[in-house]
């Protein structure tokens, strides 16, 4: 239970950049031909897109659960606070 906090930041850094490789897979796809991200996001199946916003979205949750979780253990480990 030390480490839940960073594990948990780190795997929402991790589902974070997953989300950017996806989206940079995505354009990929098109071989880079598009310039503008209207076009690609046109192109692109609505639920595919979408799955890559939930994977960021649940990442930065993770992210900052993680955080709090971090800090709420340094707290407790220094004595400020007390349960």
């Amino acid at each position: 239970m030390k480490l839940f906090g960073v594990a948990l930041l780190f795997s929402g850094i991790n589902l974070m950049g997953l989300s950017g490789l996806e989206k940079v897979l995505i354009f990929l796809a098109y071989n880079g031909d598009i310039h503008q991200i209207q076009a690609i996001l046109d192109l692109t199946p609505t639920y595919i897109w979408g799955i890559t916003n939930f994977t960021f979205g649940f990442g930065l949750v993770l992210f900052i659960i993680g955080v709090g979780v971090f800090l709420k253990q340094i707290k407790t480990k220094n004595g400020e606070i007390s349960t």
